[in-house]
């Protein structure tokens, strides 16, 4: 009872902090765009020296066009939050094993997936905005797969593996309960 009291609090802390999320990440996604002018480096850097996020003024136009292919990856990023607070939801009312998890899981799995592809067109998208100013000649498109990426994938597919484990629980628990 002591535990199930922590998995109740501890998913309440979880909800909330979903709930932030998805608020902010649309906010994060649209100042982003809207200040990309003024913000001359990244805000991480990591192993890397700063180098100028755009060497030159993005025109409201490529700023615009910019927002706009963003909004898929954030859409299904938005999408992703909300399940996983749906998710908590559950576990804070002290419900932990339903059909309705397996169903939540899955579909984070996939949703996470198709995330993964969105944000490599994305990323992809952003290289022609940002070199779309240079010289005819020195336009970059770039499109890479790298370890956040294949990460992504490799919860994914232990997410998907997790909701059809507990799948079989269920029938299981559920099987058992109607023995005598």
């Amino acid at each position: 009872m002591k535990n199930i009291l922590k998995v109740k609090l501890l998913s309440n802390w979880i909800h909330n902090f979903l709930s932030m999320g998805i608020v902010i990440a649309p906010v994060y996604y649209g100042f982003y765009w809207l200040l990309i002018n003024d913000i001359m480096y990244p805000l991480v850097t990591v192993n890397t020296s700063s180098t100028p996020i755009v060497s030159y003024q993005l025109p409201i136009e490529m700023q615009t066009i910019g927002f706009i292919s963003s909004l898929l990856p954030l859409t299904v990023l938005v999408y992703i939050l909300l399940n996983l607070r749906k998710l908590f939801y559950f576990y804070k009312d002290g419900i932990i094993f339903s059909f309705e998890h397996v169903i939540l899981l899955k579909k984070i799995a996939k949703l996470l997936s198709i995330w993964v592809i969105l944000s490599i067109v994305y990323e992809s998208a952003k290289s022609v905005l940002f070199s779309f100013g240079n010289p005819v000649g020195e336009r970059v498109v770039s499109v890479g797969f790298g370890s956040e990426e294949l990460t992504v994938i490799i919860v994914s597919a232990f997410v998907y593996i997790i909701a059809w484990i507990m799948d079989e629980g269920r029938v299981l628990a559920e099987e058992n309960q109607m023995t005598i």
